[in-house]
């Protein structure tokens, strides 16, 4: 058994010879040390002078003494990293690293800890890859300290960190000593994600009328009050909590989650040339998905409300469920890692499509160009010549090329990190309360548009104010 353990160890010591882990280059201040130490030794010795070979001696002392202190203040240390589940794109990036000193005496003195994040796929326009560094200043022995690295998050998609570099230059500055530790680990990068405005609203309550001009009934018996929040400009004065305003000295509103709504289909798009791709092509198909997001982030605030996330592309994509958190999360990593496509077509994507959201949804069409909507519909195989028009009544068609998303999303300086942890915990309360009260009345009618409902134009800026 001994034999088999010391085996194993000169197995191990075989291995890190032949591919060591640690690297060192001299730095800019120790090549001009040995050049002028180079340069007595010659004087040294050309001219004979013993005072001079002598003082060459000494200076070999640091530069011998840097190598093996650099080796050792590499010795028996430890590192990790924390990252975060996701981030959303332009907001802060926090990354913790931890250095852990198992020595028992000797302090870990002046290290660099450097870090490399790629993305994954470099399609993505903006996509760069980033080098966090932080700096450890001392460490005692059987100690560990955290150092948390802040900067900018990148670009939307998934994001990898190969390795990490313990860095000394221990202890004149004349050598630079890196050790590689593989620590492979994933960051999701969100979309950026920002808040639907009164426009929006607007064209989604058209959407909802039938052929009559009738919408969903919005009165208050089909609406369920779950708590108050601070009035905003456009607030109904109805609405004013004036007890609680009274109390804490500024307006209050009751705030409703709208009950029985139709279920929201967002259908993308994301097409563009195969060449000669130009600068605005791609900020268009970035700000379709950052639309997407903000629209799937609003949809999820209303719990039992179905919602349906498809895009085209060689091979058309649909993800779907009920609203909740974990669907949120799964639609916002599909936009996350969403490529352009320089193929597809939205008929194939109504094929794709359930058969009851074809007939029920409200369909929310967002492209990068502009699309025949009824030569599409008629294209598809699942919708015949009326159902085609019926569809019509029911779909939103905005062409980003065209300023058609201008107006409807407005990303404000709050965190997107921020509104999604309150729609997360917002979520969590609405759940509990539905399952408290699941034995309740039945729910309301769903209406279904007539067939040959008018299509739903987006209105201008103007004739969303009137």
């Amino acid at each position: 058994m001994e034999i088999f353990k010391a085996l194993g160890r000169l197995f191990r010591r075989l291995l890190v010879g032949l591919w060591p882990t640690q690297s060192q280059r001299w730095t800019r201040e120790g090549a001009g040390y040995v050049l002028v130490w180079f340069g007595l030794l010659l004087t040294g010795m050309y001219h004979q002078i013993n005072l001079i070979l002598l003082v060459a001696g000494l200076a070999a002392g640091p530069i011998v003494g840097s190598f093996f202190s650099s080796a050792a203040m590499l010795k028996r240390l430890r590192v990790s990293r924390r990252v975060p589940p996701y981030v959303f794109a332009g907001e802060p990036l926090h990354l913790d690293y931890t250095l852990e000193n198992d020595r028992k005496w000797h302090a870990a003195l002046a290290l660099f800890l450097e870090d490399d994040l790629i993305p994954l796929d470099r399609t993505i326009a903006g996509s760069t890859s980033m080098t966090p560094r932080v700096f450890f200043a001392r460490v005692p022995g059987r100690d560990r300290k955290r150092v948390r690295w802040q900067g900018p998050s990148p670009k939307r998609g998934k994001y990898l960190f190969r390795s990490l570099e313990l860095i000394t230059r221990s202890p004149y500055g004349l050598l630079e000593r890196r050790e590689t530790i593989v620590r492979p680990d994933h960051l999701l990068v969100y979309p950026t994600v920002g808040q639907l405005n009164r426009r929006w609203h607007l064209v989604q309550r058209q959407a909802s009328e039938t052929r009559r001009g009738q919408r969903h009934d919005r009165s208050a018996q089909q609406q369920e009050y779950h708590g108050l929040r601070e009035y905003r400009p456009g607030d109904s004065p109805r609405w004013i909590h004036w007890r609680t305003s009274a109390r804490i000295g500024k307006p209050m509103v009751k705030e409703f989650e709208q009950q029985n709504e139709q279920d929201l289909a967002v259908l993308i798009d994301p097409w563009l040339p195969r060449s000669k791709v130009t600068h605005e092509q791609r900020e268009t198909m970035e700000q379709v998905i950052r639309f997407a997001a903000t629209v799937c982030l609003d949809t999820c605030r209303h719990l039992g409300r179905r919602l349906i996330l498809g895009w085209t592309g060689p091979t058309p994509g649909v993800r779907q469920g009920p609203a909740s958190v974990k669907l949120l999360h799964e639609l916002l990593e599909q936009l996350a890692v969403m490529r352009p496509a320089t193929e597809g077509t939205l008929s194939a994507l109504f094929d794709t499509l359930p058969p009851a959201t074809l007939r029920e949804s409200i369909l929310i069409i967002v492209s990068t160009r502009p699309v025949n909507l009824l030569e599409e519909a008629e294209r598809s195989a699942r919708l015949s010549g009326g159902s085609a028009r019926g569809l019509m009544g029911r779909v939103v068609l905005l062409d980003a090329a065209r300023g058609d998303l201008a107006d409807l999303v407005q990303f404000a300086e709050s965190p997107s990190t921020t509104a999604l942890q309150w729609h997360e915990s917002r979520l969590d309360a609405l759940n509990a309360k539905s399952q408290g009260t699941e034995a309740g009345g039945a729910a309301g009618p769903v209406l279904v548009p007539q067939a040959d409902a008018p299509a739903v134009s987006v209105p201008s800026q103007g004739e969303s104010r009137r």
